[in-house]
């Protein structure tokens, strides 16, 4: 009689989409770490000179910044989605973190990740912290893929909620489907999902 494989283990499936997605993140991590290096370079050669002008700098010095700004923000979410999430899960706190890194890439046919969150109150869900970051990277890691043609404005992740489950809709603007692995992992942690041909919705039971 053959044996059925057991279902792939969520927290295994996340590692695997996490590595992926800091994969993917790593040329913006060193675009921003070379635009700030350059820049302070250039900050650093003009203020040594005995005329220098602080308006000769100052263009420099801002885009150093900048650089800095987003290169920090960009590390404060690797950090967060690299420990251990806080239970129950917060569903709007890991979509802005999830959507965070799926947008960070330098290739320049991918799509952004936008998050609107129109759920007021209690976003906590029941579901295990790494099936809530799986059902929502996986998925999204996919959409964004070559997606700026088809939505130049970005993937549009819309936060609701209902009754008894708090829903995340993915607006991807062609199909998206999950892994079969993924399926069953999150299936079977107690996440639901709708899908047609552009849009998937994920729905979290509350805790």
């Amino acid at each position: 009689m053959p044996v059925s494989a057991a279902p792939a283990d969520a927290g295994v499936l996340w590692l695997a989409a996490l590595q992926r997605a800091l994969g993917r993140a790593a040329h913006d991590v060193k675009d921003a770490l070379n635009g700030v290096s350059v820049n302070l370079e250039v900050v650093r050669s003009r203020a040594g000179r005995a005329d220098a002008h602080a308006s000769a700098v100052a263009p420099f010095a801002d885009a150093a910044a900048q650089q800095l700004e987003r290169l920090t923000a960009l590390l404060d979410v690797v950090l967060a989605l690299g420990r251990s999430e806080r239970v129950p899960v917060d569903v709007s706190v890991a979509l802005r973190r999830v959507a965070a890194l799926c947008s960070a890439s330098s290739a320049a046919s991918d799509a952004t990740v936008v998050v609107r969150d129109r759920h007021d109150g209690d976003a906590r869900t029941s579901v295990a912290a790494d099936a809530v970051r799986l059902a929502l990277a996986a998925p999204l890691l996919d959409a964004v893929v070559g997606a700026r043609a088809v939505l130049p404005g970005g993937v549009e992740c819309e936060l609701t909620g209902e009754p008894d489950s708090l829903v995340v809709r993915l607006r991807t603007g062609r199909p998206v489907a999950i892994a079969p692995d993924v399926a069953e992992a999150i299936r079977l942690a107690g996440v639901r999902w709708t899908e047609d041909a552009a849009e998937l919705s994920l729905f979290f039971p509350r805790a």
